[in-house]
Order: C-alpha cells, then structure tokens, then sequence
C-alpha cells in the first residue's frame, strides 16, 4: 500500500529536521567535511553462483552486493569560523592496481576515524556506496567508523549532495547536476568506467574516481554556503582548492587543464561587475559526446 500524503509529508519533515540539525549550521562551529566517491567492479564469478542456485528466480542485474571496491578518492576540508576559505588537505586517490578492496576500504576508514567529527559528504552515497562499504565490512572482518553506523539515509554524519540537491524532486545524476550548474566533471562518460576497470585502465580510472571527488566538492562548496551553513568566499575557495590539486596531483590532466582554467576564470570573474559573456565550453570540460553551449548575458 502506498503511504499516504500526510505520512509523506511527516517523513520529509523529519528528513529536513535532521538535515538542519547538523553540526556546524550556525556558522559558530567548526565544519569538517569528508568528500569521497567510489568506482567498483562486478564479481562475475559469486553473481554466477547465485544465478545458478536461484534459477528462474534470480535477479539478472548484478547489482550492488556483489559490486567490490575498485577505486576510491577523498579529500578532507575543514572550515574554521573566522576564516572564508576552509583548510583543504591532500587529495587521496587509491585503485586495484596497487590495493586490495579490503586495503582501500581499510584506508578510508581509517581516515574516517581519523576525523571523527567529519562530515562524510557524497553524490548519492545513500543509494550504493555506503551499503556496499557496510557489506565489504563483513566480508572483510572490519569495523565501520562511527559516521556509517547510523542507518537513517539522513544521517547527521552524512551530507548525500544528490538528496539535499533534489529533495522531494526527482534526483539527478551527477554530470548532469554539475553540466546545469557549469561546473567540470567526469573526463569520460560515466557508461565508460565499468569498461575501464574490467580493463585495469587505472590511470583512467584514477582520473574519474578523483574528477567525481572534485566536482563532489565543488557541489558542497556551492550548496553548504547558499545555505547558510558556511561563510566562505566561493571564488577564492574554488582557487584553492585548484591549487591545492595542482600541488597534490600535478600529473591530473582533469586537474591541471579542465578544473584549473575554470577555477582562475571564477576567481577573475568574482572581481569584475556587470554582465559576463562566456564563450562556449571547451573540449574535455563535459564528456564529448554531449552537446556544447553558450551561456549569455549571466550577472557577475
């Protein structure tokens, strides 16, 4: 039975209670945020097992208990009261190719525990990434940290960037957020990753986990200050965080000639008055197979 319009109504209510109540939104308080995004393969060989087992009856989609970790990116930021541009530590970025899933979930973790007032911020880590993460814990004999205990998918421990973006709209994915917004995303289409790992391209693979993390991050900037949960300076945080990757990361292509080019013209943007003209977005800024646009007559 569908649950009825008041109780609905209630749910989201208490979503948005939780949601408000986090640390951090008086602007009084120290914020610390944990941006992280995932990259998985299929374990073929355990989805066969089942399907034989089952029959008829098994699920043919392989779907997200029998995805294991493949690659995994965080960056930590902490915003200080007082300061309009947060403290941005190094990038982290870990793949197949040198860890084990056990290893990288270990890691991430550990980070976790590291900072246990953070924030674990996501694109949709409610839908997959942190029951998969749940599930590799018993699999692998580890211990959640303290922000993936809590089960409510509006945890105070968690943001899910794709939930508090659409709310009771239909949720988005997110080169699709970041293509509305104008902000650089995914180096190659997200169709392509799957293909990648099961092809140990890390280099790729590298790139798209830590591009995801970026543009993740640039998402919680942008939506923590328009809600008046932080004070920063966007354009100079933006900066920031540019130069920051290009120290971590100089080999980063998305970092270094997508994000970079797009953090400086913010920055010089945020310092200018009237009406910006932007010329049409360049090659590599979105996936190539999407269309490219112009956006006229935009205010400073």
């Amino acid at each position: 039975m569908s649950p009825s319009t008041q109780t609905c109504l209630g749910q989201w209510a208490e979503d948005a209670r939780l949601f408000a109540s986090r640390p951090g939104e008086d602007n009084d308080t120290a914020l610390t945020l944990i941006v992280v995004d995932f990259e998985y393969r299929y374990d073929r060989d355990r989805h066969t097992g089942y399907k034989i087992a089952e029959g008829k009856a098994a699920e043919p989609k392989i779907r997200w208990c029998f995805h294991r970790v493949a690659a995994v990116s965080w960056i930590v930021l902490r915003f200080v009261p007082g300061k309009t541009v947060p403290e941005i530590e190094e990038p982290v970025v870990l793949t197949a190719e040198t860890r084990s899933e056990k290893q990288m979930v270990e890691a991430f973790f550990d980070a976790c525990r590291a900072q246990p007032e953070g924030l674990v911020t996501s694109w949709g880590g409610e839908a997959k990434d942190f029951a998969a993460l749940r599930a590799a814990a018993m699999m692998h004999s580890l211990v959640v940290p303290v922000q993936l205990v809590d089960l409510h998918p509006h945890s105070r421990q968690r943001i899910d960037l794709c939930q508090t973006s659409s709310a009771a709209a239909p949720s988005v994915h997110l080169p699709e957020f970041a293509a509305a917004l104008a902000i650089p995303n995914k180096p190659s289409p997200s169709e392509d990753i799957g293909p990648m790992v099961e092809n140990e391209e890390w280099e790729k693979v590298s790139e798209q986990v830590l591009a995801d993390v970026v543009t993740t991050t640039v998402i919680a900037l942008l939506q923590l200050s328009s809600l008046g949960q932080v004070t920063i300076n966007r354009a100079m945080t933006v900066q920031a965080l540019s130069e920051r990757l290009q120290r971590s990361v100089p080999q980063s292509q998305f970092c270094t000639r997508t994000f970079a080019p797009w953090a400086r013209a913010r920055h010089a943007e945020a310092g200018l008055r009237g009406a910006i003209y932007r010329a049409p977005l360049a090659t590599g800024f979105v996936s190539s197979k999407r269309l490219r646009t112009k956006v006229e007559g935009e205010p400073a």
